[in-house]
């Protein structure tokens, strides 16, 4: 499912990034991008859509291909689904296959799936036919709906709702059994296994039970030489590369969600490198650069995104047009740095956050890569 998300979507950012169009339409394909990316354009083939926020407002004459912060399925899908992101909703028919992953995903009465379902997120709830077999993982899940063919279930917690039935056979993991109504499934029909939770927990305890705990000196003394180190970096790369840096920022601020999910694009890419070069003796040598890559991709992605936001912020507060000067710009990353680092004391939302301002900024520099690339001179195109 990835994989095929990743290629088509990577395909469609590509195009539209060297097009510089939010929307245009090839073969009958509709392809999208943006922060809101609303497809009210109906599409005769396949929709491609990118973006913090996804809807599907027209029906779909093929297959969807879909990633965002927010995916909402609310017209039609003729073919098959690829949806990924934090939120899905489908709430509309899909006429195939539906493969989705997410935090949290959930399929309403109106989303039917005439195929198979695979959905995976951390709460998933389905609550539409399926018609086919259905292969689910999640924290919490909630199966409330009919499902024609097999199910196969692995979760933290496992409820069935009122409007439950399977007609084929269930099998489930879970931490332990739950009680499966007889009108959902005859007890002959189900198949239990154990899911051990506590294994990987004791697993991570042995590893970090002898590991000495620094103390709150060490500490303050880490953060401080990161932030030192990520300052230095910042002020060396905006005093020397000032085109490029201010080219860059424009690009991430410009279009934010196209900048997220081209950042998601991209670091997959280059963790998809090291099992690549695993793989054969020659790139065997070639592991440790790609690495070294990825550490530094993360690191100037992270700066790209934090100076960007920071000013983003200084601009909304400013008057006339006129350049910034250089103490403005350092002291607009320090503060940016600063914030970034207090988010992380924020439980689940603040690494979420740091991560998201990792992708804004690769993302920016994906996509000037990828337009390089396309119009043939690597490294000799605007970025």
């Amino acid at each position: 499912m990835l994989k095929t998300l990743v290629l088509s979507v990577l395909c469609a950012l590509l195009v539209a990034t060297a097009a510089r169009a939010d929307r245009f339409s090839a073969g009958e394909d509709v392809y999208l991008s943006g922060s809101d990316a609303d497809g009210t354009e109906q599409a005769a083939r396949d929709l491609f859509a990118a973006g913090f926020g996804v809807r599907v407002g027209a029906p779909v004459g093929a297959d969807a291909h879909l990633a965002g912060f927010s995916v909402t399925v609310s017209e039609p899908v003729e073919g098959n689904l690829y949806a990924v992101g934090s939120s899905l909703r489908l709430a509309a028919p899909i006429g195939a296959d539906a493969t989705v992953a997410g935090f949290s995903v959930e399929t309403e009465s109106e989303g039917r799936i005439d195929g198979n379902a695979r959905l995976s997120g951390g709460t998933v709830r389905v609550g539409g036919p399926v018609a086919g077999a259905l292969v689910l993982s999640g924290g919490d899940v909630t199966l409330d709906a009919p499902v024609s063919g097999d199910v196969w279930i692995a979760a933290g917690s496992l409820r069935f709702g009122s409007g439950a039935r399977i007609d084929g056979t269930l099998r489930y993991a879970a931490p332990s059994q739950v009680e499966v109504p007889d009108t959902v499934i005859a007890a002959s029909d189900v198949t239990y296994v154990p899911l051990d939770v506590g294994e990987g927990r004791e697993t991570a305890e042995r590893w970090t039970r002898d590991m000495p705990t620094p103390g709150p000196f060490a500490f303050v003394a880490g953060v401080a030489t990161t932030l030192g180190f990520l300052l230095v970096l910042g002020t060396v790369l905006i005093a020397f590369m000032p085109v490029t840096v201010q080219a860059l920022r424009q690009r991430a601020a410009g279009r934010p969600g196209l900048s997220l999910l081209m950042g998601v694009l991209g670091l997959s890419a280059l963790f998809g490198l090291v099992p690549v070069s695993a793989l054969t003796i020659v790139g065997l040598p070639l592991i440790p650069l790609v690495l070294l890559a990825l550490v530094l991709a993360w690191t100037l992605g992270y700066l790209l995104g934090v100076y960007s936001v920071a000013m983003r912020v200084v601009d909304a507060f400013r008057e006339g047009t006129a350049p910034q000067g250089m103490a403005v710009r350092v002291l607009a990353l320090l503060a940016g740095l600063v914030v970034a680092v207090l988010l992380n004391f924020v439980p689940f939302l603040g690494w979420m956050l740091n991560v998201a301002l990792v992708l804004l900024g690769l993302g920016a520099i994906t996509a000037a890569l990828g337009e390089a690339l396309l119009r043939g001179r690597p490294g000799a195109g605007r970025v």
